[in-house]
């Protein structure tokens, strides 16, 4: 489990900052504020997740939850960002959509990858 966080916080991290950079953010404060709140809920999502491996439930289950999950996220970050970012040329929820869309079909693709191999 510490590895799955470790992996998936690094990679959510790298994905989302750079996003958000490629959008506009240049502020050392913006930047910060970006890895901080990937920092408090990413290990949130990956805790989920790992729970849910344990747990024996329908696969429609487990993918509404995981979507479901993602969906309350992209509104906490919004949320965060839409009352600390500096950066004003896109919405804070807008920003969060945006970075978690790309971060997850990310993701995806490295666990079907992983899975290939």
């Amino acid at each position: 489990m510490i590895e799955s966080l470790i992996v998936s916080l690094t990679l959510a991290i790298t994905i989302e900052l750079g996003i958000s950079l490629i959008i506009g953010i240049k502020k050392r404060n913006d930047i910060i504020t970006v890895i901080s709140t990937n920092t408090l809920t990413n290990p949130i999502f990956v805790f989920f997740v790992n729970i849910l491996k344990i747990v024996n439930i329908n696969y429609y289950l487990w993918i509404l939850l995981i979507l479901t999950m993602e969906i309350i996220i992209i509104f906490a970050e919004g949320k965060i960002y839409s009352k600390v970012l500096l950066f004003n040329k896109v919405s804070g929820l807008k920003m969060s959509l945006i970075n978690n869309i790309i971060s997850f079909a990310i993701g995806l693709i490295f666990i079907v990858i992983s899975q290939i191999y």
